[in-house]
């Protein structure tokens, strides 16, 4: 089995959909993959690492074609030409797309020229967004259309492409993210409020982008330290919104309870959320851009780490927080709410050790990357057996 993927991004660029693609390629058996993806910067290095393998290409937008919304036109035509020579070189069983736009279009358009079956990769965010300009609704449409399976990573996305581009749910798997290994080793198990002599810690984890919610919880934080004194919150990550963020911490003197990490290595990370005593991202749906939470990969790293969380009631949060069972999921945009919430549980041990200890269960029974990785294989293996058989959508 080969499998060639078609994405407009990948790692060591972070984001969610890029660590979801690589865990299920990195656990997957029986299958040698080619990953097309842009240039990055340190991919080198990241690339040698990997037991697959990737080639990259410089993909660039044209920014003098964003006022018509088609600065993605020379992005089309890099894809395309390295896709070609990659097909006739590599000579995949399936081909697959990371995203609906720019790489759906291209990746239908080799896999109709070289009879290969097409899968196509959406988040949430994806029928969100795309579906507020007619055209590109008209090409997602197209490529799903073209598509013999449509993988999705919430039961929210899956919701999303049938109401707005009427995909028949059969056409649709939902496999549900993973959490990598690493994150349920003993050593850096989280012990939520289990210390009363010392401060309570919050903590985020997420791109510092305006619907992820740190700015609620900062605005949420004069009154918690009224009831919890020496509180610390730690923000980690790295985005656009760093210094509006920064200028509400001087302007509510939190001086000395905040902290920002900027991105940490692998091993920091860990040792962040074995010291915290709960996991804040109250996300919001952005509706200047119809952004959305496709998933929310780091709310099951720190359930896996037994750590309580406190999310926005997005869709996008319904599969990742079991709300009142492994956290609480509030109105995002509230900072009554988002305050009530971690108060809650940073003031009742029990019930911040029970939160922990039923989301690293659930991690562990339901999120493990091997078992979605074998899951992924097994779509493969039937798309694959369907096209020889002349059913090619």
């Amino acid at each position: 089995m080969r499998l060639l993927l078609l994405t407009d991004d990948y790692l060591p660029h972070p984001g969610g959909s890029r660590v979801y693609y690589h865990n299920l390629l990195l656990h997957l058996e029986g299958t040698e993959t080619l990953v097309l993806t842009r240039r990055r910067a340190g991919d080198r290095d990241f690339d040698r690492a990997q037991p697959y393998r990737i080639e990259r290409r410089r993909l660039e937008e044209a920014a003098w074609l964003r006022p018509v919304r088609l600065q993605f036109l020379p992005v089309y035509g890099g894809l395309l030409w390295s896709g070609l020579r990659a097909m006739r070189r590599f000579r995949p069983d399936v081909v697959a797309a990371g995203e609906v736009v720019p790489t759906g279009p291209v990746a239908a358009l080799l896999a109709a020229l070289f009879r290969r079956p097409l899968l196509l990769f959406t988040h949430a965010e994806a029928p969100a967004t795309l579906s507020r300009t007619r055209w590109q609704s008209r090409l997602a449409r197209w490529v799903c259309r073209r598509a013999r399976r449509i993988v999705v990573s919430s039961g929210h996305a899956r919701d999303l492409l049938g109401e707005l581009w009427h995909v028949p749910e059969e056409k649709i798997e939902v496999l549900i993210p993973g959490v990598a290994e690493e994150h349920f080793d003993e050593a850096y198990l989280a012990k939520p409020c289990a210390d009363p002599s010392r401060p309570r810690r919050i903590l985020s984890v997420g791109r510092l982008v305006a619907r992820k919610g740190h700015s609620i919880v900062l605005e949420a934080l004069p009154a918690l330290l009224e009831r919890f004194p020496g509180l610390e919150y730690t923000i980690v990550g790295e985005g656009p919104l760093e210094g509006e963020l920064r200028e509400t911490v001087e302007r509510l003197g939190l001086g000395d309870t905040v902290r920002f990490t900027g991105r940490l290595d692998p091993q920091d990370l860990l040792r962040e959320y074995a010291r915290s005593d709960c996991f804040a991202l109250p996300n919001v749906d952005d509706p200047a851009t119809g952004d959305t939470e496709g998933f929310g990969i780091v709310f099951i790293e720190a359930a896996a780490h037994g750590l309580p969380v406190v999310g926005g009631r997005t869709q996008g949060t319904q599969d990742a927080i079991l709300d009142g069972r492994t956290g609480l999921r509030v109105d995002g945009a509230s900072r009554e709410a988002v305050a009530g919430a971690i108060a809650r549980i940073l003031g009742d041990p029990v019930l911040a050790q029970a939160f922990g200890a039923e989301g690293r269960a659930f991690a562990e029974t339901s999120l493990r990357w091997p078992a979605r990785a074998e899951r992924f294989g097994q779509m493969l293996e039937q798309i694959a057996r369907a096209a020889s058989r002349g059913k090619t959508g």
